[in-house]
């Protein structure tokens, strides 16, 4: 018998939501807006993830996780997610889905949390409603809250002997690897979230590990997704991008670009999973895909 639970609630801000937890950790998903996961951590601890206070008029600036299509595009890729979705709960989480904006896309996510443990798969789906093929990528997205150490992983590919680069790193224009936010080891960047940091900063890499980690007060936030060597990736080729300003850290993971037919639908799957008792970056060793 499964042992997590799944609720409707009543939620002050959100009003009606469904709340997922297994003992160990729960999650928070508003039927009212979305698909949109807001809350995530241990039970009766913390959110791991950062709500804004208020929605701006010019664009939904809400907070936690959510799913987008790459690459960016101000037209297309901010489309708001402030209708209801439609709501299908399971023995293990919920499954909610949004009806084509004006990118005549339709975006459906499904949580299905592990029976022991801190763990939660997330499988994010795009569907062309449309009338013609369009080139995309799912484009999976985590604002964490402040004060933490974003770790991306970023260790060799290829054979020490080949002559050939491995890896690389994708600057945005507001971006400069001068910044001190952003620091290097021998297998990973760090990108450190400072509220008086010097505004906003972004980097991707295309380095073909296949996982995100954010490390803040303690806790260990992972998300794991699947690289495809072979296959085209977004902004120069990027599989993992960070940003973050001086309130946030967004995490962000992309599937490859895919030419979606009209009715077709493309999925973009995460694994997260939560660690305690990490307190600092020596102990990387907690948040590597093999630790936990």
């Amino acid at each position: 018998m499964s042992q997590v639970t799944v609720e409707r609630v009543t939620h002050d801000r959100w009003d009606d939501a469904i709340a997922v937890d297994n003992g160990t950790i729960e999650l928070l998903a508003p039927t009212t807006i979305g698909p949109r996961i807001t809350e995530f951590g241990f039970v009766d601890g913390p959110n791991e993830f950062h709500l804004f206070e208020e929605v701006r008029d010019e664009w939904p600036l809400l907070g936690g996780h959510r799913v987008w299509h790459a690459p960016e595009d101000r037209e297309r890729t901010y489309t708001p997610d402030l209708e209801p979705v439609a709501v299908d709960l399971l023995d293990d989480g919920v499954r909610l889905e949004k009806s084509p904006g004006e990118d005549n896309v339709a975006k459906a996510m499904t949580v299905r949390m592990a029976e022991t443990g801190a763990s939660v798969e997330v499988t994010h789906e795009l569907t062309n409603a449309g009338q013609w093929p369009v080139e995309f990528a799912p484009w999976a997205l985590t604002v964490m809250k402040g004060n933490g150490t974003a770790v991306i992983p970023f260790t060799p590919q290829a054979d020490p002997e080949s002559l050939l680069p491995d890896r690389s790193i994708q600057l945005w224009p507001y971006a400069t690897l001068a910044d001190d936010r952003l620091s290097f080891g021998e297998e990973h960047l760090y990108l450190e979230q400072d509220p008086d940091g010097d505004g906003e900063t972004k980097i991707g890499t295309a380095a073909g590990d296949g996982w995100l980690a954010y490390l803040n007060d303690g806790h260990a936030f992972r998300k794991d997704f699947a690289h495809d060597p072979d296959a085209t990736y977004p902004d120069l080729g990027s599989d993992t991008e960070v940003y973050t300003d001086d309130y946030v850290t967004e995490l962000e993971s992309l599937a490859p670009i895919q030419t979606v037919e009209p009715g077709e639908t493309v999925t973009h799957v995460e694994t997260w999973t939560l660690e305690d008792g990490v307190e600092d970056l020596d102990a990387t060793a907690a948040i590597e895909p093999d630790s936990v």
